[in-house]
């Protein structure tokens, strides 16, 4: 009788009758942002049990490292992730190649020439791990309940931030975007491309301005803003524009360098955020006031599309072409006062045109 029973439970659920398990959907999710120092270590338990690490870190969080991932009951890794090869992101994977069992290794493919990247390719290769350069819409099989797809990469670029490999990790209702350092550029384009809204954001290059544009920010509509670096560097991350932009859209900050470990647990419909250091994240401070603006605006649009219109009172200095856009929106040209070439990148004559 009991085989029989067997037999028509099997039955029932091929054609429907009994609802299929839901003991994989209802476990949980957890995302950890590692506090390092002045670098990048995001440590990923998916529901299924497996393992995944996103950079980590300078050499001298090393040990911080495996001793995190060691607390957290891991004997190995599926996945190590390399976003690309700058120290403070790759030089703490020395030690956990050394340490742990690692089945698959993805990288930037982007080549760099320092001593670090060279010892980790080295440790890659005497291990036998299988190595793997992400491409544009690859999906990382990390758990059949998740999806986890490479948004960017470029082995090519003109400099390891713009090779950032970026992330969406998705498990089923939250999702996380993983930026590495990729900058403002790369943010327009994915943004183009791509459904970037997500749950928890990572700023991208510790909350330098080169990244998080309000555009981006806006975009994406984070309920969590992440935000990795060490107290005290030498470069000012985060930068408070940046924190600012999280503000204005109600994000949730945190921040490694106040609030240490930095766990996100879901179970696919709702998230909760702890840290170690205990420390709750302050409600979204009020919007700081927007730059005085000219006092003598065009008279039309068709004044700013020429390229050679100058708003009386407007900065003729301006960082890139975000800030830019916000006087001329059309781009100006060479005998503009505003004009550099740094932001003609064609050589064209005209600087920030869309």
């Amino acid at each position: 009788m009991k085989k029989v029973f067997s037999i028509l439970m099997v039955i029932a659920l091929a054609i429907g009758l009994l609802p299929a398990s839901t003991d994989a959907a209802s476990k949980e999710l957890k995302v950890h942002f590692i506090d390092v120092g002045q670098g990048d270590a995001i440590f990923i338990q998916s529901p299924n049990g497996k393992n995944m690490l996103v950079d980590g870190g300078p050499k001298s969080a090393g040990k911080h490292v495996v001793d995190f991932l060691k607390a957290k009951g891991v004997k190995k890794l599926d996945y190590v992730v390399a976003t690309h090869p700058d120290a403070d992101h790759i030089g703490g994977l020395i030690e956990v190649l050394n340490t742990f069992n690692v089945i698959n290794f993805v990288d930037s493919g982007y080549v760099h020439t320092s001593q670090t990247y060279y010892e980790l390719l080295s440790l890659i290769d005497k291990k036998e791990i299988k190595f793997n350069v992400a491409q544009v819409l690859d999906k990382i099989a990390l758990d059949p309940h998740m999806i986890i797809r490479v948004l960017y990469a470029d082995e090519n670029a003109k400099d390891s931030n713009d090779a950032s490999i970026v992330l969406k990790v998705t498990y089923n209702k939250v999702s996380f975007l993983l930026m590495g350092d990729a900058d403002t550029a790369i943010e327009d384009y994915i943004r183009g491309k791509y459904d970037v809204t997500a749950t928890v954001l990572k700023n991208g290059h510790h909350g330098s301005n080169t990244s998080s544009s309000a555009a981006f920010i806006s975009n994406v509509s984070p309920k969590v803003g992440v935000l990795s670096y060490g107290k005290n560097n030498s470069y000012g991350h985060p930068n408070s524009a940046v924190e600012g932009r999280l503000n204005k859209i109600g994000a949730k900050i945190y921040k490694t360098a106040v609030h240490c470990d930095i766990t996100v647990t879901t179970d696919g419909i709702k998230h909760s955020v702890a840290n170690s250091c205990g420390k709750t994240a302050p409600k979204p401070a009020a919007a700081s006031k927007p730059a005085p603006k000219p006092t003598d605006k065009p008279k039309s649009s068709s004044d700013l599309s020429s390229g050679t219109y100058v708003i009386p009172g407007a900065p003729t200095v301006y960082k890139n072409c975000t800030e830019l856009r916000k006087y001329y929106p059309y781009g100006v040209k060479s005998t503009h006062p505003a004009y550099a070439s740094k932001h003609d990148r064609d050589k064209d004559g005209w600087g920030c045109e869309r």
